[in-house]
């Protein structure tokens, strides 16, 4: 990418951020802000279309794009919000992000949700990392691994 373009890029990103300063009432600062930031604090702030758009037009990845809005909504504690994210389509990131997010942000009982969803040799530790002993107990009896259940 050459400067110009850069620079180019970085006066799209001001003046969209610019817009969605207006469309708050200049209530939260998105100027100044990482693309990954904006879309975030887009999120927090009931923007998803404009977090949408910000997305396509900056061509962040499908990835990113996942981790900041897991993120993003976890901080608000938008639970309904994340479990119409995470059925919204196949996650591209799987689903052991969302029960380390929400279990690190103190939503331990909204993160033992998402572990069914995780592959099933990481269950056991996905359970305990949710302090969830007696699934993790019973995953470890289901997988028969005497082991871990020790």
């Amino acid at each position: 990418m050459t400067q110009t373009q850069m620079v180019d890029e970085d006066v799209k990103l001001i003046t969209f951020q610019q817009e969605l300063e207006k469309d708050v009432g200049h209530k939260v600062k998105f100027v100044g802000s990482s693309v990954s930031e904006t879309i975030s604090l887009c999120l927090a702030n009931g923007l998803s279309k404009k977090a949408e758009r910000l997305k396509d037009q900056f061509k962040v990845p499908e990835r990113r794009f996942w981790h900041v809005k897991l993120r993003a909504l976890a901080d608000a504690s938008d639970f309904a919000g994340l479990d119409a994210f995470s059925k919204s389509k196949k996650s591209p990131i799987g689903y052991e992000p969302f029960v380390h997010v929400l279990a690190e942000r103190g939503h331990k009982s909204e993160a033992i949700a998402y572990v069914p969803r995780c592959d099933p040799p990481r269950r056991p530790d996905l359970y305990v990392a949710c302090a969830d002993w007696a699934s993790a107990g019973k995953e470890c009896v289901a997988q028969k691994d005497r082991s871990r259940l020790e």
